[in-house]
């Protein structure tokens, strides 16, 4: 699916109405060198002084995420670990799903021998055995870094998500092995073709977020998602007003429901949309 002109757009609805926007950060809301743009920035504030309310949702970690949403200066729920973890706008944790201990063990063994590098969200910290110089580097705009821990010594309580990163010919066989032994079990997600994503069963974003619509007093039907991977579909197809990054794969474009094609993420899609459309929509609807 190719962006065109002539995508539906939420401004075709009379009736649309948007109180909420959550949006991905990796692919979506960051350009393509992982990084929040000036202009987002002031987009991201705009939209929140025009009436709207403004979240992000991601896989990532709670403590690299919080200090990037710093940067947008705006109160915001945060949605991290894929819906795993989710906390208010005061920095509390609203909400928690912990993977089982022995499940996180078992996980461990069968990705043991495959070319990977493995990874665990575990409360505050990124757990990793080895170095990987590529993985810091994606998160130097937070500051935020693993350490290096001895997994066979681990306590495996409180983890909240596996990742597994290498090229994808090599997660491949392990995301098979993997759905086999856990269906009904864990949540499985490619995230993008090089992150293979591990949670308890029934997490994801869209779940988080049914949670945070509950809280806030916001309907489904006036938020707006935008993403761009396997593991925003649930949050995508939650929501009235889909919005999908341009450099979304054509997999991810197939799954979601109507959905409005936005620029890139490296041609700053987010800010473009928010200008274009999400803004003179809330100026009508507070006329």
């Amino acid at each position: 699916m190719q962006a065109s002109t002539e995508t539906p757009s939420i401004r075709d609805s009379p009736a649309a109405n948007v109180r909420l926007v959550v949006c991905d950060l990796d692919g979506t809301l960051l350009n393509h060198n992982h990084k929040i743009t000036p202009r987002t920035v002031a987009a991201v504030q705009a939209l929140v002084a025009a009436g709207a309310q403004f979240m992000l949702a991601t896989g990532r970690h709670y403590e690299d995420v919080y200090l990037l949403a710093k940067r947008l200066g705006v109160p915001m729920y945060l949605i991290t670990s894929n819906g795993a973890r989710v906390h208010n706008q005061d920095g509390h944790i609203f909400y928690e799903n912990h993977m089982p201990a022995e499940l996180v063990a078992q996980v461990l063994t069968l990705s043991r021998g495959f070319e990977i590098h493995r990874n665990l969200y575990k409360q505050d910290l990124w757990l990793v055995e080895e170095p990987h110089e590529e993985l810091l580097a994606i998160h130097d705009a937070s500051g935020f870094e693993y350490q290096l821990s001895d997994f066979s010594a681990l306590d495996l309580s409180h983890i909240d998500k596996i990742y597994f990163t290498a090229e994808h010919a090599a997660l491949v066989p392990l995301e098979k092995l993997l759905q086999q032994h856990f269906h009904g079990q864990l949540s499985i997600t490619f995230t993008s073709p090089e992150y293979l994503e591990i949670m308890n069963y029934g997490v994801s974003k869209g779940r988080a977020l049914e949670r945070v619509l509950a809280q806030i007093g916001v309907e489904a039907q006036e938020t707006v998602a935008m993403g761009d991977g396997m593991n925003d579909k649930e949050m995508l197809n939650l929501v009235g007003h889909r919005v999908v990054m341009d450099n979304a794969t054509d997999a991810v474009k197939a799954l979601i429901r109507n959905p409005v094609i936005a620029k890139s993420n490296a041609e700053e899609g987010v800010a473009d949309y928010i200008e274009n459309t999400l803004l003179p929509l809330l100026q009508a609807q507070h006329q």
